[in-house]
Formats: structure tokens, C-alpha cells, sequence
């Protein structure tokens, strides 16, 4: 028995390496290959892995440890913080989406049970994946970034009572309307006597931990706080992962959170992993075949539909029609959460097969294209004249101020970086013109007196008005791999055209951005490194020049390598 678990345990590991890194490769979520692995191996396929009790106990665990993971970054400051996107947007979009599909299938003959269920399963979007591709973008403080994370916050929030919901209708079969609503407020009161029992408790013993000084011991109080959390919630009737979102976010609020959150991210990871390889064991890979149909209606559903709500959702708010058409892109997918409740929902036999087997393959597929729609939200702007008069707008303000410049040097970004550069250049008396798309960090430019334009340097109209063809050097000073890619792009279209400089925060791009012809590239992560390593060695007991000797040939031997000019 042993042999063969070793063996599957093997198998298992191998093929989720080798999809999630190809799947990786692709830029496509890590979440596609665990649900391509449990799906190939599982029961409904090549059958190598089987749905045991010891993999369904694993993969409870990474349920509870994602719910717990979730309540650590849901605080009330943040909702509070997202304001009117969480509470109108949000409660608005998953209402109207919930409200559709669910009487879209009762239309349809469907019972109202299976029906609610796949309404609240397929308004869920991905938090995790579009929020990684936000950042990757520099959008998440964009108005129709906030408005997305408005919503996808009040998704997650809304996924704790419909697990409740889904637990009550498996042990207890149909329920009154009332004894639903009964049920749920019994639910929400327990869980906020736990939390506000929890709270004290969960301080006090972490203060106590970090007297100890124990890296181990503050792991296994945090394993103990999620996992014993989970366990006395499940004692009062309610799914234990309800118990570790309550831990996960009474931590949120505390000092302790960001350590908590990395000490247990290695054990989320893995057993999430595990989770939703179990919920692609779950998919039959032979409805593809059988519900052809179902799964373009799901399809459609998730990249028609939940947008065409989102942009609606986005005006109610009170959102510009751009920054709505943008959100819609931006949400059209289905979510880990979708999944999770399609398939609690066919396990426990809420939903038939032939309604809820086709739901996670279109969930699925959408959540595997997601970043690609997420990535070319922007398109969505193009429906409205409001976004080409706006660049028109700004392209004759920079063109005005530019006019005169000539052998200056252009700023893509005014952040943290880009204001130091500035300050440098106005030092050293060179023109130069600093281009930034993001609000706050261009009035901070602007009260620090730096010669700045809002604008979005990606946009080759205005990098045209900066005066590109005359200027001397490009620097680019943020760390967005696409819109970096585009300026460059641009910058090499030019003969002869000028010098190119690109920061980053570390050195994993530094020879994609060689092959794009850069002409140096920056990482800030060797940047603090090497000036950390010259006064280390000054304190060591070696001279100026001899640091400096030392320090300059690792920096050379490091630019070689990763085919850079020095």
C-alpha cells in the first residue's frame, strides 16, 4: 500500500510541475494546471489517481487554508477603503448576476435549489488571477482597477453565505425560504461571536509567541490558530474553512499579519494545489462530448453576459463609461470560488451532472484566458469617443510643453524612482519631460516641483508629443513587462533613435529586456545589493578603491552575463 501511494504521490507531483510550469510559460494561472492534472489523471480519464479519503482530507485542508488566506487580506479597513466599489458595485453586480442566471434556469425547468447555486457559482471572478495581472500592469489604482477590486472583494465576501447555504441543503435536503434566511443569520451571528471571542484570544497568544523569539513555534501557532479556529466552527454546525477565513481575518487587522502570511503561504500553496487537483478530478472530460451545447451557453454566459452586468454594475456606481467597459473585460471570467461551489454542489448532488459538469469546464477555460482579456482590457475603451478626446486633450498639453525640448531626455514614470531621476537631471541642468498615468503619484511629482504631464507613456501618440524623435534617452521607471515592451518597441522604431534605460525590481527581465535592444537595464534589486555590498566591505577593513574595484568587476561580470552593455 505504501508502494502505491509513494508511486501516485510521484505521478501526482511530476504532472503538476510539468503543467503548471508550462502553463506558466504561457502566462496562463497556476490554477489551469492543477484542474488539467486532476482531470487527465482522475477518474473520468486516464484513472491513476482516485478520489481517496486520504486525498480528500489533504484536500479539505487546502480549502481551509485558502479561506484562511482570503480573510487575511479582507479586512474591514480595506472594505472601508473601497468604499462605494465594494458595497454598491459589489452587492449590485453579484445580485443582478445571481438574479439572471437563476431565473434564467427556472425559466428553463431547472429547481430553484441547483439554480441559485450556479447563479452565485458563476458570478465569482478570480481575485487572485486578475489582481496578479493587474499589478503586472500598474493598474490596481486605476479608476477601473478600484472598481474591479470592489467587486471581486464583495465576491469573496459573498462566497461565505452560499457555502453555508450549500452545507445546510446537503444535510438537510429542501428548505423553506425562511428557515434559509433563519439558517444564515444563526450562521452570521456565530460567526460574529467568534470573531469577536477569537479576537482577544488569537493577540494574546500570538504576543506571547513572539516573546519566545521561536520561528517554529510562531509557524505552529499559526497552523493552530487556522486549523483549531476551523474546528470549533465546524463543532457549531458551520463548514470549518468558515472558521478559518473568521482567523484570517481577525489577523488581518493585526501587526502579525504579513508574517503570518508568509509563513504560511509555502503550506497554502501546496495544499491549494491539491484542492483544486481534487475538483478536477471531479470534471468528466467526456461532457465536453455530451453538453456541447451547455458549455457554449456557460461560455457565453461568463464573456457576454457577467460584462454586459459589470459595465451596468460600473454606471449605477457612478463609474466613468470607460472605466466601466473596462471592468466588464476585466470580471469576464469564473473563479476559484465558482468552482468551489460547482463542485461541493455535484458532490454532494445539488446540481446534476449534465448542469454542473459542463459550468466548471467553462469556468475553467474562462479562468485560463483570463489574463489575455485582463491584459487587452484597455480595447474596451475604444467603444466610447470620451477616451480618444481625452488623449487628444493631454497629447496638445505635452506637445505644448515639449515644443522647445530638443536632445532632452523622456521620464516614463514619476514614482519612488522616476522623482529621484528627476531630481538629478534638474541637478544637473538637462531637460527633460516625465510622463505618469498614475493619480496619486503624479500630484505627489507635481507638489515636489518636477516637470511632470499625466498622460500614458504606452500610448504612441503621446510619447510622439514628448518629442520621442528628438529626444536624447528614453528611462523607463517602472516595472510593467508589457508596457514596458510597448515603449520600447517604439523606441526602436526610430533612426537613428535615442538611448534606452529600464528600471526594474529585480534581474529576472534583465536579458528579455536586452533582446528588446535596451541599452541598459537597471534592476533595483542589484542596484541596493552592490551599494550594500560597497560598505560592507568598507566596514570589512578594505579601501575606497579596492571596494570600489571589487564592486565594479561583479557588476560588469553580472551585465555580461545577462548580455547588456556596461
Amino acid at each position: 500500500m505504501m508502494d502505491d501511494l509513494l508511486a501516485r504521490t510521484l505521478i501526482l507531483l511530476a504532472a503538476s510541475g510539468l503543467a503548471v510550469g508550462l502553463l506558466t510559460m504561457l502566462r496562463m494561472p497556476a490554477v489551469m494546471g492543477y484542474l488539467v492534472v486532476g482531470a487527465v489523471l482522475g477518474p473520468h480519464a486516464l484513472n491513476l489517481i482516485d478520489n481517496a479519503e486520504h486525498t480528500k482530507f489533504l484536500a479539505e485542508l487546502g480549502l481551509i487554508f485558502l479561506m484562511f488566506m482570503v480573510g487575511l487580506e479582507f479586512s474591514m479597513p480595506t472594505i472601508l477603503r473601497a468604499g462605494r466599489d465594494v458595497l454598491v458595485a459589489g452587492s449590485v453586480h453579484v445580485g443582478l448576476m445571481m438574479t439572471l442566471v437563476t431565473a434564467g434556469l427556472v425559466l428553463t425547468g431547472v429547481p430553484v435549489q441547483p439554480a441559485v447555486i450556479m447563479g452565485g457559482a458563476i458570478a465569482m471572478s478570480s481575485t487572485a488571477v486578475t489582481l496578479k495581472q493587474l499589478a503586472e500592469q500598474g493598474e490596481i489604482s486605476s479608476r477601473h482597477g478600484r472598481l474591479a477590486l470592489g467587486i471581486l472583494l464583495f465576491q469573496d465576501l459573498a462566497t461565505l453565505p452560499l457555502i453555508i447555504l450549500v452545507g445546510a441543503w446537503a444535510q438537510n435536503g429542501s428548505l423553506a425560504p425562511m428557515e434559509i434566511l433563519k439558517q444564515i443569520a444563526v450562521a452570521t451571528g456565530a460567526l460574529v461571536a467568534a470573531a469577536v471571542i477569537a479576537r482577544p484570544l488569537i493577540r494574546l497568544g500570538f504576543s506571547w509567541v513572539l516573546k519566545s523569539r521561536s520561528a517554529d513555534l510562531f509557524l505552529l501557532w499559526a497552523l493552530m490558530t487556522a486549523l483549531g479556529t476551523a474546528y470549533v466552527v465546524h463543532l457549531a454546525g458551520l463548514p470549518a474553512p468558515i472558521g478559518a477565513f473568521v482567523a484570517g481575518m481577525v489577523i488581518g487587522e493585526s501587526e502579525f499579519r504579513h508574517r503570518v502570511e508568509e509563513d504560511i503561504r509555502p503550506f497554502r500553496d501546496v495544499l491549494v494545489g491539491l484542492f483544486f487537483i481534487t475538483v478536477g478530478m471531479g470534471i468528466d472530460t467526456s461532457a465536453a462530448a455530451s453538453f456541447p451545447g451547455m458549455i457554449v451557453v456557460w461560455l457565453l454566459v461568463l464573456v457576454l453576459a457577467k460584462p454586459l452586468v459589470a459595465f451596468v454594475t460600473g454606471l449605477i456606481a457612478g463609474a466613468p463609461r470607460e472605466a466601466s467597459a473596462r471592468t466588464a473585460v476585466i470580471v469576464a471570467h469564473g473563479g476559484e470560488f465558482g468552482l468551489l461551489l460547482t463542485s461541493l454542489a455535484l458532490q454532494s448532488g445539488l446540481v446534476p451532472a449534465a448542469l454542473g459538469q459542463p459550468a466548471l469546464i467553462a469556468l475553467a477555460l474562462t479562468m485560463g484566458f483570463a489574463p489575455l482579456l485582463i491584459q487587452r482590457n484597455h480595447w474596451a475603451a475604444w467603444l466610447f469617443d470620451r477616451r480618444e478626446r481625452r488623449i487628444a486633450a493631454t497629447e496638445a498639453s505635452i506637445r505644448m510643453q515639449s515644443g522647445s525640448l530638443h536632445d532632452h531626455v523622456i521620464l516614463c514614470g514619476c514614482g519612488r524612482v522616476g522623482r529621484l531621476v528627476a531630481t538629478v537631471l534638474e541637478a544637473a541642468g538637462i531637460a527633460y519631460i516625465a510622463i505618469e498615468t498614475d493619480l496619486p503619484r503624479f500630484r505627489t511629482a507635481r507638489r515636489q516641483g518636477h516637470e511632470v504631464v499625466f498622460g500614458d507613456a504606452r500610448h504612441h501618440r503621446i510619447l510622439e508629443a514628448a518629442g520621442l524623435d528628438r529626444a536624447l534617452l528614453v528611462a523607463i521607471t517602472f516595472d510593467h513587462l508589457n508596457t514596458v515592451e510597448s515603449i520600447l518597441h517604439r523606441v526602436r522604431a526610430i533612426e537613428p533613435g535615442p538611448a534606452s534605460l529600464v528600471s526594474t525590481a529585480d534581474d529576472l527581465d534583465m536579458a528579455h529586456f536586452a533582446r528588446l535592444e535596451a541599452t541598459a537595464v537597471f534592476p533595483e534589486n542589484l542596484a541596493a545589493g552592490l551599494a550594500l555590498a560597497d560598505r560592507a566591505l568598507l566596514l570589512c577593513g578594505k579601501s575606497q578603491d579596492d571596494a570600489a574595484r571589487i564592486v565594479n568587476g561583479v557588476r560588469a561580470e553580472l551585465v555580461e552575463v545577462n548580455g547588456l552593455a556596461a
